[in-house]
């Protein structure tokens, strides 16, 4: 137990040397001997966790998507209410800028490389897909409901998907909205409900 223990933490400091050295290099500059050098680890340490710098890149976007994928999960998007569907869009986008928060370093590598790192574009695929797949399943319970006005719901996913990745966008890479985030993110998702919400009869 001690020993595994022992390589979890091990583990855990490539990671964090990876994430320091991405940031100050990219992922393109960045090579095994400065991972090395900054976890202050052997060469052989390394290689006993990881064969490449790319595996470590895919070790920390792994941890960003299992924690999406937990918040998704516990949303329970498919038993929503539809009356509470703009608090459910409050939610999913508060858990969003939750993972962003906790994987902030990381985060901002995707976002800055993404257009230019085919191998970086390739792994945020999957989270687009899931965040517009999301959010178009709580857009059709409210049309099929009535709460919501008849649109197309795969474009209105990307419009929300897209607003909420640019909000967030700005956040951390611009330092704009630093201390209203949640706030900014709830008049977003008001000014979107204004267009698109039928009123009570």
């Amino acid at each position: 137990m001690r020993q595994e223990k022992r390589k979890e933490l091990t583990r855990e400091k490539i990671l964090e040397a990876a994430k320091a050295v991405f940031a100050q290099k990219g992922y393109a500059g960045t090579s095994i001997a400065d991972v090395v050098k900054k976890s202050k680890l052997a060469r052989g340490t390394f290689y006993l966790h990881f064969q490449s710098v790319e595996q470590v890149l895919n070790a920390l976007l792994q941890e960003i998507f299992i924690d999406i994928q937990r918040y998704l999960t516990d949303l329970q998007v498919e038993a929503l209410d539809h009356k509470n569907f703009k608090r459910a869009l409050s939610d999913l986008a508060k858990s969003l800028l939750s993972v962003f928060q906790n994987h902030r370093e990381t985060v901002i590598l995707l976002l800055t490389t993404m257009n230019s790192e085919p191998k970086i574009r390739a792994q945020t695929v999957w989270f687009q897909e899931l965040l517009q797949a999301t959010i178009r399943v709580m857009l059709d319970r409210g049309i099929t409901s009535g709460r919501l006005k008849k649109h197309d719901s795969e474009l209105m996913s990307f419009l929300v998907s897209g607003g909420l990745r640019e909000v967030l966008s700005q956040w951390l890479l611009f330092g704009r909205y630093n201390r209203d985030i949640e706030s900014k993110v709830d008049e977003m998702i008001s000014i979107y409900m204004n267009g698109v919400e039928l009123e009570e009869k």
